[in-house]
């Protein structure tokens, strides 16, 4: 999508995290920002559910603004 001018922001668990990147620099877009989750994602409540979404998407309006996460 970025590519394309699109704004694009993955989202990835701390376990993937390096193969994200490294799969966002094979396919020729190392700049791919990407916005990390805690891992493993599964087994939480609600709440801890909901505060890492809240985060998740103060981090994804960061990348897309260009900042640092």
């Amino acid at each position: 999508m970025t590519k394309q001018g699109k704004a694009a922001v993955t989202v990835c668990s701390t376990a993937f995290q390096t193969l994200g990147r490294a799969q966002a620099r094979a396919l020729g877009n190392a700049a791919l920002p990407i916005a990390i989750i805690p891992h493993p994602f599964g087994g939480r409540t609600r709440e801890d559910v909901r505060r890492i979404a809240e985060q998740c998407v103060d981090d994804i309006a960061k990348l897309l603004a260009g900042e640092k996460t």
